[in-house]
Formats: structure tokens, C-alpha cells, sequence
């Protein structure tokens, strides 16, 4: 392995204390709003900052990390929570640092203490331990000494940096200070070699903000910032903190792919090109897989002479930068290492000219990007959204997956792959066709072969997009060139059926693992995305079609998943019908929500088949549904790092056409097996319910659970059965509570449950479910208040409010709509919140004191009360 070369450079870091002030106006719905836009990634940004520690963050969990930086940093957070036994609002802490870094959590199981650790790597050898903390006013002696104690947990490391606000009253050095607190830090310092590196006095001559390393002084330098991130509070100077350390160069793997850039094709030559091509020559092929090569040896023909390569490159600034401010940012860079290496008065002054021209390009760059994302909600949606959404998570720079820390893109990648690929499990693996020739019922569900108009229809409904699967292609181009698509397509889809075999190249998957949520380094934490060949959803939605029709009427009516007209709402309703029923005649209901662990990923290929064939479904067809669903080959794509591929073993395809109707075909003799109780099912979301008239009752439910439980084993479907519970519905004084059991399990009893997103509760009074939702709502409101700070049209923030809040508070309005006047105001408070924000868009002042159905009236909204 070859010596990785090395320079000399410095870490930048920031400190400061942001306790938000009465004059500052800082808090609104309950969030610190404004003080969130004064630390926006614009200021860390012009100043450039490697590391940015903040204390008294007054952030709440309602307030994501990404919209505090841009996506060069990965944010670690430690907020106040409710239970700290400190005031409840205010405190928090958070590290903010560049992925270059490979920052990893070090996380303290239990710990109340405000402070986040991190380890860092300075360079392929040297670690360093950076931590903030932040102890509250009147903080008791055993914090400070849990505090101090939790550092014999982290093992070792070549530095250590700790910032924080300790609030303790330190005038100059620890040696005569008798405050016993003190004394306990000065242990603390000496015992880990550690120096006090602020020299910058507070408004009271003391040093609440201490930096702690154990650095040389040769290479550290703290002094008072003159452009700190928000306005100074005078007890807390903020700090700017340099240290020089032997850097690696970056390492460039991974950064020169070459790709298709079809936004410069040539569209005009390449459609030439295709209206030339003769694809009757595929007709010739007996061999699906070899006619689809060929099929692509044309098209990538035709792309090589009308399509220019383009670089994926790792991206140093965000996308909006224009290049005269990457220019000055650079040349920034330069003039500040000069002035660093020899003090000269026209150096530093040069350099200060230069942060503050970086400062006014980067604001000048970041309106005129969003005044092009406001005009995208016309002429790019799509654009708009991602803008909003925060679609994009950070990469994280480690992962960790079965205790073992993966840094390299390419073992992140591996260990993606090695977890996604432990949740499938065997399948039963015998010659189908001797299996149905022997037992063949009947052929009532076949497809011979599709047609012209098929394929016309089936490109016609393909979503407009520059993702590319496996071949590269994105489906764009399938939708613009349709005519020249449509005739080889439907002799590859036929030769397909003939031969039973579906092509090897449209079953390859790559896989994006996208962020849910939790521990962002936990590999658990992501789930997969699948990213299919265009070809493959064409294909996939002709057969879709052709197969829903001729087995609709086989569905059992208990399913509402994945069926036209059928919803979680029609879901939910059928159950609230079947509660209101039994509240009428005085009975009480009885109702199992069950829990499928990993249920589409689980289906064993072989028994889905045989289910298939008891169907009516033909030879033919089974054999090229085998053919579908094996030998599937999916690798993760993450950073453009790929990983080994490995195979489906079980489970539907994720992101399929035909997925969701194989699964709902597997699951639908489960409704069969229940004597005695009714069922619904979303998907795999089962509930199974009983009136409770006696004990008898009780007896038959568990009747049907045992019987759920042994198809769940004959059919390889595993129950997280301590997920599973029981709820009651009944308005009785002395309700009957059986204990059911799953496989000798007990359930456990709830009074309140979470079904398909409605909190249901034993009265169904629907004040949970209402509240929940009125503060995820509020939440929304106050993201989207957030994200258009700068936004102006009309047009384009009431369809960000219709999409992301009024579409929350509407959501299966028919089972939980509110009778009572109070909770209807309570609702409708959120709109009209936001219609205020309207009126202050437009005249720039806040007004309370106008009516809401003024606003209403004025903006053409309705009221929530009236949609419902």
C-alpha cells in the first residue's frame, strides 16, 4: 500500500454561545425561527468553518438539522428535552462538521448531560476526540463529575478539544481558585495534559466559555471572532479557534465516472438516427436475453454519437455557487494562509476585503437561486420540490453494521448490501413445471402475448425522468422518442412470453439507501430504494393490467391495498362502521392489530407459484413469473461507490409494477382460514375483530389467532408478535378482558393504538388522534414559514400549504371529523395561522386583529370545516 502523501494545513473551528433574548424576538410557535435564519448556512458558509460549535442552541426536535447547513456538513445534535431537570426551555448543543472529516458519533447511553462527543480524523493516523458541552446555571457537583467521568469511556485518541460553557467562575487559571467545582475541573485538566486556551474576557472579566486541548500551543490559536454567527451576547464572546495539523491529500476515487449527460444530447441527430434503425432483425432472436443485448447495442450506438460524456465529480461548494464566487472563495483561501504564515497588516486587510465580497456574492448567489426555485413550481416542479422537501439526506461518512465501523464508500456500500440482503430469506426450490403438470386445476388466468396498443399506452403512462437504472437510460427518452420504441418493445415483450423467460438485464436493481430515521450512522436506520430499468416498468405494467383484470374478482373484499377504490380510508371506515355498531347495541368489540415482520421481502417463491396455479393461473404464465421473480441481481449504489451484487431470494421486487398484485395474490387465502371473526387487510396491515357477547366469544378469537399463527408457519411469514395488541372498543362500565395469546405469547392491551396513521382509542372520541395531528401540523407550518422566508408569490406558498400542511389535516377526515365546536376551532387555528403569514407576505405586517373569514374570502380559501 502506498504512503499517502501530506501537507500542512489547519482546522478552522467557531464557538459560540446563541441564548436567544428577549429583544431578539426569537421564539415563535414555540420555535426559535428567527434565531434559526441568523445561522443559516450562508453565514457559516462565507466564513468557511470546518468545525462549528454552538451552546444554548434552543433548538427543538422540530427543527431539522439540514436546515441549519448546507449538505457539506453532517450536524450532531444534543437538544433539551423535557424531562431535563433543568428549565425546559432553552439549552442544547450541537457540532456541525465537514464530511471530509469522517466525523462519528460517540454516543452515552443514559446520559442527560448537554454534550455531544465526536471523533475526527485529522489524517489517515491521527483522531481527535472534539466534544461540546454546555452545563446549565446552578448545575449540581455530580454533572460536572459525570461529565468528567465519561471520558474513560472513549478510550484513546491522539488530541482531545473540548468547548463548552461551563458556567463557572474562572477569573485566569484554575491554581487559586478554591471554588470546589473548579478544583474538580482542575483535576480533570491535569489528569488528561490538558490547557486552557481562551484568553478572550466576558463584560465581567471571567471565561464562562472554556476551550480545553491538549494540543501545543505552537498549533492552536484562539481569539475573539470578529463575524460571529449571531449578534454577540456579552457574556460569551464568540470564538474563532485555528488548528494546524499534517492533512492527507484528498483522496480522488470514486470521481471520475463518465456518464450520459442527456440534458446536452442532440436530440434533433438522434432521433434521425433512430427512424433509421430496421429493429425487424429481432425478430431473428429465439433468445430473449441475447435479443435485448442487441436491442441496447443499438441505442448505445445511437447515445455514443449523439449523447457528450460528462464527469461525476465530487461537489465542494453547493450547486448554487456561481463561479466568480467560487473564485473569490478560493482566492480567499490563499490570502488567509499567507496571511497566517507571515503576519503582515496588507495580508490581514486583504483577506477582510475578501470575506466580506465572499459574503455579499454568496447572498447575492443564494436570492437569485431562490427566486428561480419560487418560478420552478410552473416551469420545473420538480425542482421546486426538492428545494422544499430536503429530499436529500446527508451521507453519512461512517456507518455502523453489526458492531464493525465501516469509513471507506466502498465498504459503507458492502455493508448496505450484506444488511439489505440479510432480510431475505431461502425459497423452496423444486421443478415447477412437474409440480403443476401433475396438479393442474385449470387455465382461467393467461397471457399469450401483448399488443400494439399495450405498448402505446404503457410508454404513454411512464413517468417523465433523468434517472437512469442498470442500462442508463432515463425513461425521458423512452417518452420522446415513443415511436421508434414501440416496435422493438413489443417483439422483445412477446418473444419474452414465449419463451417464458424474463430478460436477465431488466431484472438487475440498483439500490439507494434512503434515510428513515434515528441514528444516521446506524445502517439499520435505511431503508432500500429500488431503481428499476424503464424497459422493465413498461413490460411490468402490461402484464399488470392484463392480470388485475382477469383476478379482481378473486381478491377478497377484505383487502384495500393496492385495489382501484379501495383506500386506508375505505379501511378504516369498515372498522369504524363495525365499532359503532357494536357501541349501538351495547356490545364491545374486540380488535387484534397484528404486526408482519418484513412481510414483501419474505414471500417464498415457491408457495406464492403454487398459490398462483390453484388461481387457474396458466403453465406458461407461472413459468415466466418464476423466471420474474429469480436470479434477481441488485447492488447499492452510495456515493458513487457500488457494491458487490447479491441476489433476491425471496420476497416481490420493491418498486415493481407487478410487486404489490403478487403480494396481495400470496396473501389472499389468509382471509379463508378465520371462522369465527371478521378481517381487514391493508396490504399486509391485519386486524382481526369479534363482538364480545361472553367468554365463549373470546374463546373463538383465539380460536382464529391460532389459526393465523399456523398459517403464518405453513406459509413462512414470521408476526412480530410483540408488536402485536389488543384494543377494546366499548362504552361498558366492566368491560370483558380476556388475555389472548399468539404461540403461548400474551398480547399486550392498549387503550389507544395507531392504525394506518389514525390514532384509534376505546371511546373513538379521536382527541389523541386530533392533537397528534394538530402539532404535526404546526410543525409543518413552521418548516414551511422557514423554508419561504424569502418567497413571495401568492401561487407558489398556498400550494407548499395545500401539499404539506392542509393534505396532513385532512388525511382520513371521515373516520375522526370532530363534532364538538372546540376541536373544530382548534383545526381550523392552523389555517388560519397561515393565512396571516399570507396577509404579512403581502403587506409585510403581522395583523391579529383581522377576521379569518376576511383572510378566507381575500386568498380563496376554504375553511377546513367546510371541505370536511
Amino acid at each position: 500500500m502506498s504512503r499517502a502523501c501530506s501537507f500542512r494545513r489547519s482546522l478552522e473551528g467557531f464557538l459560540q454561545h446563541i441564548r436567544p433574548r428577549r429583544n431578539h424576538q426569537l421564539l415563535m410557535l414555540g420555535l426559535a425561527h428567527k434565531q434559526l435564519g441568523k445561522f443559516s448556512s450562508l453565514s457559516v458558509a462565507s466564513d468557511d468553518q470546518d468545525v462549528i460549535l454552538i451552546t444554548e442552541t434552543w433548538l427543538c426536535e422540530d427543527i431539522d438539522s439540514l436546515e441549519l447547513f448546507d449538505d457539506r456538513y453532517l450536524v450532531f445534535r444534543r437538544d433539551r428535552g423535557s424531562s431535563s431537570d433543568s428549565c425546559r426551555r432553552g439549552g442544547g448543543v450541537f457540532i456541525a462538521v465537514k464530511k471530509c472529516f469522517n466525523p462519528c458519533i460517540l454516543d452515552l447511553p443514559g446520559s442527560d448531560l448537554e454534550a455531544v462527543w465526536l471523533s475526527i480524523k485529522l489524517n489517515h493516523r491521527q483522531k481527535m476526540l472534539v466534544c461540546v458541552v454546555y452545563f446549565p446555571p446552578s448545575s449540581r457537583a455530580d454533572t460536572y463529575v459525570e461529565f468528567f467521568d465519561c471520558f474513560e469511556n472513549f478510550g484513546f485518541f491522539d488530541n482531545i478539544l473540548i468547548c463548552g460553557d461551563f458556567n463557572l467562575p474562572i477569573y485566569d487559571d484554575f491554581g487559586n481558585n478554591k471554588n470546589p467545582l473548579v478544583i474538580e475541573l482542575s483535576n480533570f485538566v491535569n489528569l488528561y495534559n490538558l490547557a486552557q486556551f481562551n484568553n478572550t474576557f466576558n463584560c465581567n472579566n471571567k471565561f464562562l466559555d472554556l476551550i480545553l486541548t491538549d494540543i501545543d500551543f505552537s498549533h492552536i490559536s484562539v481569539w475573539h471572532s470578529d463575524k460571529p454567527l449571531v449578534p454577540e451576547d456579552k457574556h460569551h464572546p464568540a470564538l474563532s479557534i485555528s488548528i494546524s495539523f499534517v492533512a492527507d491529500h484528498p483522496n480522488r476515487k470514486n470521481v471520475n465516472i463518465s456518464r450520459y449527460d442527456f440534458r446536452r444530447a442532440d436530440f434533433l441527430t438522434m432521433w434521425c438516427f433512430f427512424r433509421e434503425i430496421d429493429w425487424s432483425f429481432l425478430l431473428n432472436f429465439n433468445d430473449i436475453d441475447k435479443a435485448v443485448f442487441s436491442f441496447y447495442d443499438c441505442l448505445n450506438d445511437v447515445f455514443s454519437r449523439t449523447v457528450p460524456l460528462r464527469q461525476t465529480v465530487t461537489r465542494r461548494f453547493p450547486f448554487w455557487y456561481t463561479i466568480e464566487t467560487r473564485r473569490l472563495l478560493k482566492r480567499k483561501a490563499r490570502v488567509r494562509r499567507f496571511a497566517l504564515k507571515c503576519v503582515n497588516p496588507d495580508s490581514v486587510d486583504e483577506f477582510r476585503a475578501l470575506r466580506s465580497a465572499v459574503k455579499y456574492s454568496i447572498q447575492k448567489d443564494y436570492n437569485t437561486y431562490l427566486r428561480l426555485t419560487e418560478k420552478n413550481l410552473i416551469s420545473n416542479p420538480k425542482k421546486f420540490w426538492s428545494y422544499f422537501n430536503n429530499t436529500k439526506h446527508n451521507s453519512p461518512n461512517s456507518l455502523y453494521y453489526n458492531n464493525v465501523c465501516y469509513e471507506n464508500d466502498d465498504d459503507i456500500a458492502n455493508a448496505f448490501a450484506d444488511y439489505f440482503k440479510s432480510v431475505f430469506k431461502p425459497s423452496s426450490n423444486y421443478d415447477i413445471k412437474n409440480e403443476f403438470k401433475s396438479n393442474c386445476v385449470g387455465d382461467l388466468v393467461k397471457i399469450d402475448s401483448v399488443t400494439y396498443d399495450d405498448v402505446v399506452l404503457a410508454i404513454k403512462e411512464l413517468k417523465s425522468s433523468l434517472t437512469v437504472g442498470v442500462e442508463n437510460i432515463p425513461s425521458f427518452i423512452i417518452k420522446g422518442c415513443a415511436e421508434f420504441f414501440i416496435y422493438p418493445l413489443l417483439i422483445l415483450f412477446n418473444l419474452s412470453l414465449r419463451s417464458n423467460v424474463f430478460p436477465y438485464v431488466w431484472k438487475q436493481t440498483r439500490i439507494i439507501p434512503v434515510f428513515k430515521k434515528g441514528d444516521a450512522q446506524d445502517c439499520k436506520n435505511y431503508r432500500p430504494i429500488a431503481i428499476l430499468s424503464p424497459m422493465s416498468k413498461i413490460f411490468e405494467s402490461i402484464i399488470h393490467k392484463r392480470l388485475f383484470h382477469q383476478v379482481k374478482n378473486l381478491i377478497s373484499p377484505s383487502q384495500h391495498g393496492f385495489i382501484p377504490k379501495r383506500s386506508t380510508a375505505t379501511n378504516l371506515f369498515c372498522l369504524t362502521n363495525k365499532i359503532i355498531s357494536s357501541f349501538q347495541i351495547g356490545s364491545q368489540l374486540d380488535v387484534i392489530y397484528t404486526d408482519f415482520s418484513k412481510a414483501f421481502d419474505s414471500i417464498d417463491f415457491g408457495i406464492l407459484l403454487n398459490k398462483l396455479h390453484g388461481l387457474g393461473f396458466h403453465v406458461n404464465l407461472t413459468d415466466w413469473l418464476h423466471s420474474y421473480l429469480c436470479n434477481r441481481s441488485l447492488y447499492v449504489y452510495f456515493n458513487n461507490a457500488v457494491s458487490r451484487e447479491f441476489s433476491g431470494t425471496s420476497g416481490v421486487p420493491q418498486g415493481s409494477n407487478l410487486g404489490p398484485l403478487l403480494f396481495i395474490l400470496f396473501i389472499n387465502d389468509l382471509t379463508s382460514v378465520f371462522k369465527y371473526s371478521e378481517c381487514l387487510l391493508f396490504a399486509d396491515d391485519l386486524k382481526l375483530f369479534s363482538s364480545m357477547n361472553s367468554n365463549l366469544d373470546a374463546v373463538l378469537l383465539q380460536s382464529d389467532l391460532d389459526c393465523l399463527f399456523k398459517w403464518c408457519t405453513v406459509n413462512k411469514l414470521h408476526l412480530n408478535i410483540e408488536k402485536c395488541s389488543i384494543l377494546s372498543y366499548t362504552r361498558k362500565s366492566q368491560p370483558l378482558n380476556h388475555v389472548y395469546k399468539i404461540n403461548d405469547l400474551v398480547l399486550s392491551r392498549s387503550d389507544s393504538v395507531t392504525d394506518l396513521g389514525i390514532i384509534f382509542d376505546t371511546k373513538t372520541d379521536f382527541s389523541q388522534q386530533i392533537n397528534s395531528m394538530v402539532s404535526k401540523a404546526y410543525r409543518r407550518l413552521g418548516i414551511l414559514k422557514r423554508k419561504t422566508k424569502e418567497f413571495s408569490s401568492e401561487i407558489a406558498l398556498k400550494v407548499l400549504y395545500y401539499a404539506h400542511v392542509r393534505s396532513s389535516l385532512e388525511y382520513c377526515s371521515i373516520i375522526w371529523d370532530p363534532i364538538y365546536r372546540n376541536k373544530i376551532e382548534i383545526i381550523e387555528r392552523i389555517q388560519n395561522n397561515f393565512l396571516r403569514y399570507l396577509l404579512y407576505k403581502k403587506n409585510g405586517i403581522y395583523l391579529q386583529d383581522v377576521s379569518s373569514s376576511y383572510l378566507r374570502h381575500m386568498f380563496n380559501i376554504p375553511s377546513l370545516c367546510s371541505r370536511r
